[in-house]
Order: structure tokens, then sequence, then C-alpha cells
């Protein structure tokens, strides 16, 4: 099957006639090769040679000048971010950032205009992560005009210190337009796991005789009474939960806030809300590193936990156990779920043992590594695995699996 990736070369013209014979594929594909590989690359494809070709300049709306011209206002935005690729690898002298001299904003506005929104998204977060470009989160217009994507979240969390006033509130509208997408759409994909963790009040009852409800079933049997044959007639009979009533279940979810858990810091504090939204169900949240941070009272606002949140700061995982210990009430009726990336240094002992504790007075334990789309988290496998040999579940799961399996515990 021959390669359908064009071959660069193959753009090359060899002389003056083949330029003025191009072709409206050779045109674009050239055009695509470019921007791809940069302005390094001009002499190879024939691009200027090409471009006059094409009559760039005279009806650039239409036809192949078009193409051509579109291509031009591409290159300026792509080559303010990926210049500094080629002055990182130190394959060119290339001064960080090209474009033409573009100001950030005006970066921003240009990709907006010529990107489609995947494209944008890329591009920001390439900005964002790969070249620190700061500006992007410090600057109250660019964040208002920004895409509200989770790579910008993240990098608003990472920033947010350094923000105040206009900065700030543009940041907290960011973060609550993706905190309302995130929600929307993790309510889609859990409400369908979650839809049989009912209130028991609302399970019919066993339909026993030691369950009947005499008193019901004669009260709504009662239009039924035949005086001819002195007698009631039930034509149905109720019945009554008997059973002493189930306690609720308590969900206590440490998140370790450490840098490399932003991405299941930002889906715990939504997956918070979702789970404390269920009949029956008391929900507490708990953010440590070095440091424990009760949030309970924030559970139902995912954007204050995320703008009250410190990353950062060391992994003690024994004092948010130790807390965490501290609220359970009720043993066998209480789900505790705790995120980290299980690098403990210290104290691995110690912890093992409170885990081990744990389930033996009838907690059900959940260790995550990690909680979002991607689950590709980084860990100890070491000691995630002396966790599980612990009596604990121990994955990396995306919010719809942990809404599956947490279903299937409450139901």
């Amino acid at each position: 099957m021959k390669d359908p990736t064009p071959n660069p070369s193959a753009f090359e013209p060899e002389d003056d006639q083949e330029i003025e014979g191009a072709s409206p594929v050779q045109v674009e594909q050239a055009m695509r090769w470019r921007l791809i590989l940069g302005r390094f690359s001009e002499d190879r494809l024939g691009y200027d040679r090409l471009q006059g070709a094409c009559g760039l300049g005279e009806g650039e709306g239409v036809g192949l000048g078009g193409m051509m011209a579109e291509a031009r206002r591409m290159e300026a935005p792509l080559e303010y971010i990926y210049d500094r690729e080629h002055a990182k690898r130190s394959h060119r002298q290339a001064s960080p950032g090209g474009g033409g001299g573009l100001s950030v904003p005006a970066w921003l506005k240009s990709v907006r205009e010529l990107f489609p929104q995947e494209a944008v998204q890329v591009m920001e977060g390439d900005a964002l992560h790969r070249y620190g470009m700061k500006e992007l989160v410090t600057d109250a217009e660019i964040l208002r005009n920004a895409e509200p994507t989770e790579d910008l979240l993240k990098a608003i969390l990472q920033f947010k210190h350094m923000m105040k006033g206009d900065v700030l509130k543009a940041a907290r509208e960011v973060i609550d337009a993706v905190v309302k997408q995130l929600a929307d759409k993790l309510l889609n994909d859990c409400g369908p796991a979650l839809h049989g963790v009912v209130d028991p009040d609302q399970r019919p009852p066993m339909r026993t005789f030691r369950n009947t409800d005499w008193r019901k079933t004669v009260r709504r049997n009662l239009k039924n009474w035949d005086p001819e044959q002195d007698r009631l007639v039930v034509e149905r009979v109720f019945f009554k939960h008997r059973q002493k009533k189930k306690s609720a279940w308590d969900i206590i979810i440490a998140v370790d806030q450490s840098g490399s858990m932003t991405d299941s810091l930002i889906h715990s504090a939504v997956m918070a809300g979702i789970f404390a939204s269920l009949p029956s169900v008391s929900v507490k949240l708990i953010l440590w590193d070095h440091r424990v941070m009760d949030v309970s009272h924030l559970v139902d606002d995912p954007l204050e936990i995320l703008m009250g949140c410190q990353l950062g700061g060391g992994t003690q995982m024994l004092p948010a156990m130790q807390y965490s210990a501290g609220l359970i009430t009720e043993p066998t009726r209480t789900l505790f779920v705790l995120l980290s990336d299980w690098y403990v240094w210290g104290e691995q002992e110690q912890c093992l043992a409170m885990a081990h504790a744990l389930r033996e007075a009838g907690v059900t334990c959940i260790g995550l590594s990690a909680l979002d789309a991607d689950c590709r988290p980084i860990f100890d496998e070491r000691f995630a695995r002396q966790l599980a040999d612990c009596g604990w579940f121990v994955a990396a799961l995306t919010p719809r699996k942990l809404a599956e399996h947490v279903g299937k515990i409450l139901a």
C-alpha cells in the first residue's frame, strides 16, 4: 500500500517551466508542508516561486492566489509560537517568538480567526505549557478572549497567586465556564452509572405475609365492601418495609493537591458535587499535601474549591489519612477514596498500617492514581501494589469508570 504521507522533496521545482504548470494539489500540499516545517523549508519546497506562479497579490480572495494568501496569514501566528522550538533545539538562529512582532493579544486574536477550534486549543496549550507564555493567564483582556479549556484552567490554577483585580475576576469567569462544561459532560457520562443508586425507602418492600400493611390494605379496599356477602373484597394487598432502615453512605474523598495531580484535583472537585447530589449520600472532600484542608462545606461549589486550593507542597499522606479516619462514624457504611501519585517519603509503613486498619474496620477503600479523561498517571507502582495487598481497590480510572464502581458499591 502506498504511503499517503507526501514527501516534501516532491514539491521542489526543477525549473521555471514546472513552476508555471503548478497544479492546485501541488500548491496546497506545498502550503501545508510550509506551515508544518516553518520558513526554513521554503527553498526546498520552492515556496516563493510557487507563490509567484499563483499570482499572489492579484485576486487574493480566490483560486490559488487566495490559498497562498491565506497560508501567508497563518504563518505569522505559527511562527510566533513555534520559532521558539528552533531556538530551543539550536537548529537555527531563530529568536524566541517570531511572527513579525505580534503582541500576545494580537496573536491570540489571529489564532482564533484563522484556525479551527481544535487547533486553537492545541496552540494555546503549547503556548502555556511548552513555552511558558504566562501572559495568557496574567492579562485580563487575554483571559476574556481565550478559549475556556481544561489546559487554560490548569494554567490559571498554577499562576493564580499572581492574579489580582480584573485579572482575578476574568480568571474566575474562565474557571466557572470550564467547570460548568466539565460538570455537564461528567453528569451525562456518569448519570447512567449512578442511576441505580436510590434511597432504600424508594425500593419496593418484599411481598411477604410478615410485611403486609393491613391498615392500608383495608383502607384502600373499603370501596369494594360487599354488603350482601358482608365481607371485604380485596383487590390489592399493600406491603411495607419492616426491616430496620439502613443508614446513609458517607463518601470521604481525600485528594493529593501536589502539582502532578492537577487533572485529578479538577475532576475530583466536580465529581464530589455529583456524588453529593445522590440520595442518602453524605460527601466530605479533603485536600492535602503536607497540609490538610477540609473543604466539605464547598462541595457544591467546585469554583471556590479550585480557587482556594494550594498546588504544590510535599506529599505527606499520613496526616490526611489520620484526619479522614477521624471523620468515620460508621465504617461499614463509609467509602474512602484516596487520590495520590503514591510517592510517599518516610511514612510508607505507617500509611500502609493505617490502610490495613481501615479495611479491617469494614471501610470500603479505593485508591486512585489518576481521575481524568486520559488516565495516564505517573505513580509509585511499588506502593500502589502494597496498598492493594491491604485490601484496597487500586486503579487509575476515568470519572465514568469511578461512577460505575461507586454505583455498584452504593446500590
